[in-house]
This record gives structure tokens, C-alpha cells and sequence, in this order.
């Protein structure tokens, strides 16, 4: 789970009776966190723009607070989950989300991912003006197997797309829905064969382009089954 508006990071774990091992939540950004009326003591690993892991807190007991100048993000795991997974500072973090309606995990990022065919991986373009949303993105999928370009010019991606044999684009709305529309109705139009996936920040509201919006901070838990998912549609 990932938070990252100021309501998301103030509720936080609140109100939750435990935290499962292998679950947990990122608080973005952040570089300090309090414990105040939580229910259990938690596991918390700061991390800097890279997900490479700054401090390590374990076993953090309610009414505590932890402060880690220079951490970008904050993840937040059960009590006795970093020792279990050896955590340390230099690590650097990934993860998966669990599959909808409790069905199995997604791959963690590191984990191979299947490709589209025995001689190359699903070719993936990230169109977005966010450099954090990019880098974090481009990450994750690259470790789960895909071949990524990117791009912060979002009107480029018709053009890359020919020139670079692509097969998902993955659309960032927040700065001009408009110009991501008419970007996304002309990959349609001249390559119909090509996946389209359009994210956006909460905030925004959703236009009636006939395609799926989603979040793009929660888009990532989801982003590379999501990727496999749209390739399979266009595709058959």
C-alpha cells in the first residue's frame, strides 16, 4: 500500500489490529513517522529516492516517533519482519502487490516475469513529466523482466512507438488530460495493436476517454501485471 497524499500518510496503520508478515505501506515522501495510538509495534526501514534502505528501526512500540534526515520514502513492515529478511542499510527495497480479489501475489520486482514470446521481453514506454514517477517505475519494471523506454514528452509516444517495436504505453495524465486523450486516441487509431494504459494523480479528475484511469502512486503496486494484462488484450 503506498501513501502518499498528507490524509493517506496521517492515517497511516491507524486503526489496524495487525499487520501481516510480508505486508506493509510506504509513506511518500517522508523521513520521520510517529507510533502515536497505533495497536502494535512495527518494523521500519528508511529509504532515499533510489529505495536503497538509509536506517533501520526495529520492533518501533506504540506512542514512539523515528527520524531519518535525508530519507526520501518511509516503509513500514510488521515487528520482526526486517530481521527475518535480514534488512539492512545499502538494501534496496521492491515489492508486489497481492493479486485481486485474494488471488495470488504478483511477482516481486527482481522476480522474472513471463515474455511475450522465446526471443524478447514485452517492450514498455513510460510518457510522464513526473522524473520521481519515471525513475520508480522504470525500476520496477525493469526488474521484473520488461524492456523500458521513457520519455517526458507525452506527444513523442506515437512516434516512439514505430521506431522502437513497442507493445504497452503507460500514459501520464496528470499534467494535460487533453493532450493525453488525443495522444492515446491516435495510438489507437495507427496502432491498434498497442497496449495503452493511462495513470494519473488523485487529485485529477478522470476524463471520458473510454479507457481505464488509474492512480498512478497505487498504479505501481499493480503496474506490471497490469502491463501483461494489456498486452494480452491487444494481442489477441
Amino acid at each position: 500500500m503506498v501513501a502518499d497524499t498528507t490524509l493517506r500518510r496521517l492515517r497511516g496503520l491507524l486503526g489496524r489490529r495487525e499487520l501481516s508478515p510480508g505486508d506493509g505501506i510506504v509513506l511518500r515522501p517522508g523521513w520521520s513517522i510517529h507510533t502515536a495510538f497505533m495497536f502494535f509495534p512495527i518494523d521500519v526501514a528508511f529509504v532515499d529516492a533510489d529505495q536503497v534502505v538509509v536506517k533501520v528501526v526495529q520492533n518501533l512500540k506504540p506512542f514512539r516517533a523515528s527520524v531519518c534526515r535525508g530519507a526520501r520514502d518511509v516503509v513500514e513492515l510488521a515487528a520482526g519482519e526486517a530481521e527475518r529478511r535480514g534488512l539492512k542499510p545499502g538494501d534496496r527495497l521492491a515489492w508486489a502487490a497481492r493479486g485481486v480479489n485474494g488471488g495470488p501475489p504478483a511477482p516481486a520486482a527482481g522476480a522474472s516475469s513471463r515474455a511475450p514470446s522465446p526471443t524478447r521481453p514485452i517492450r514498455v514506454l513510460l510518457a510522464s513529466r513526473d522524473e520521481e514517477f519515471l525513475r520508480l517505475a522504470q525500476f520496477l519494471l525493469t526488474r521484473n523482466g520488461f524492456a523500458v523506454e521513457s520519455t517526458k514528452k507525452i506527444v513523442n509516444a506515437v512516434e516512439l512507438i514505430g521506431r522502437e517495436r513497442l507493445d504497452v504505453v503507460v500514459l501520464d495524465a496528470s499534467d494535460s488530460m487533453s493532450e493525453t486523450a488525443r495522444t492515446a486516441a491516435a495510438i489507437e487509431a495507427l496502432h491498434p495493436q498497442v497496449g495503452v494504459l493511462l495513470v494519473c494523480d488523485d487529485e485529477r479528475p478522470r476524463p471520458a476517454t473510454g479507457l481505464d484511469m488509474m492512480e498512478k502512486w497505487e498504479a505501481l503496486e499493480t503496474l506490471a501485471d497490469d502491463i501483461r494484462g494489456s498486452y494480452a488484450s491487444a494481442t489477441t
